[in-house]
């Protein structure tokens, strides 16, 4: 009896710990590349980081002279623009540069960096993003994102992807998979030259599988 209970804790805190393990390192998270043209390497990488990947605290990147990378903390909303070569040290709410970059700041409303935070990216060592659907999609929930996406986007300039960085995490939070498809569709047909929104796509495409194999579809 007593080895039965045992082992039935032993599987009990080994689900536990599964499934905490992926809150441990997602709340390590800093921030999100949200633009990236040009070269950036991270500290310790053998590649060149991408648009979407996830930085933590304590990354040390080096830019080449032409490139423009923009970063989104999570913790502040605050977005910062680089131009051109340096180093930067990522914090937890800002950047420290150590050559004298200074970027341009803006500040990112948090009902969007709360939907970069669920951008199926990959983090700074190449591992996936965690991705949560809700259980239950309500109309008035959709006609939330809807509405919110239409302000943002009236808003924002025309490169700007963090009105579609919004619409594309708060539909597929709420597991309307069809609207993903059809903004992935309606984004890369405006924008067809743009490795960022290819990138984007490629992402949330496969995101999407995943989902669908551990998922129920939304009811319709």
């Amino acid at each position: 009896m007593n080895v039965k209970v045992n082992n039935f804790a032993r599987a009990g805190l080994t689900i536990l710990l599964a499934s905490l393990a992926p809150l441990a390192w997602a709340a390590a998270d800093a921030a999100l590349i949200t633009a990236l043209q040009g070269k950036v390497m991270r500290a310790g990488a053998s590649a060149p980081l991408e648009a979407f990947v996830r930085l933590q605290t304590g990354d040390a990147l080096a830019l080449d002279k032409d490139t423009r990378l923009q970063i989104t903390y999570f913790e502040t909303g605050r977005q910062e623009t680089w131009t051109g070569a340096g180093k930067l040290s990522i914090g937890s709410a800002e950047s420290q540069a150590n050559e004298g970059l200074v970027p341009a700041v803006k500040q990112v409303p948090m009902v969007i960096v709360k939907q970069l935070a669920r951008t199926p990216a990959i983090d700074s060592q190449g591992r996936a993003g965690v991705i949560r659907l809700r259980a239950i999609a309500t109309p008035e929930a959709i006609a939330k994102v809807d509405a919110n996406y239409q302000q943002l986007r009236a808003n924002a300039d025309k490169s700007d992807l963090n009105p579609e960085l919004y619409l594309l995490a708060g539909m597929f939070e709420l597991r309307q998979m069809e609207r993903v498809e059809q903004a992935l569709t309606e984004l890369t047909a405006a924008r067809p030259a743009d490795p960022e929104v290819k990138l984007l796509a490629s992402l949330y495409r496969r995101a999407a599988r995943d989902a669908a194999a551990t998922v129920p579809a939304a009811p319709k």
